[in-house]
């Protein structure tokens, strides 16, 4: 068995710079706490798997693809492999989901640039 304590778990860079810890990497699957910010945002990218978001506090958008979703607490979502996709904290609090990408992608998520946009 293992325990992991989200906030003992040291944050990961990233392209976003949002807060991004990994919880668990497996051949199976990857869980990440993110938390933005009020006013902080990803900028679009592309998973070659499922993603799964739940949002554990706060509130904030996602858009993916052609669609913009309102996100709100106890809320999970998936998003299919291949779907530009990114969240904005809109919010006054902070945003704080668990990302989870399952199974685990082959190739490496990439930042869409904005000419693919």
């Amino acid at each position: 068995m293992q325990i992991v304590k989200t906030f003992e778990t040291e944050e990961i860079l990233n392209p976003h710079f949002i807060s991004v810890r990994a919880l668990l990497v497996s051949e199976q699957a990857q869980f990440e706490h993110l938390m933005l910010k009020p006013g902080e945002e990803q900028k679009k990218h592309v998973s070659y798997t499922h993603v799964y978001l739940y949002v554990l506090e706060g509130a904030g958008v996602l858009e993916a693809g052609d669609e913009t979703i309102s996100l709100a607490a106890d809320m999970l979502v998936e998003i299919p492999p291949e779907i530009q996709h990114r969240l904005i904290n809109n919010g006054n609090s902070r945003l704080r989901l668990l990302n989870i990408k399952a199974p685990r992608a082959s190739k490496s998520t990439h930042l869409v640039a904005e000419r693919e946009v």
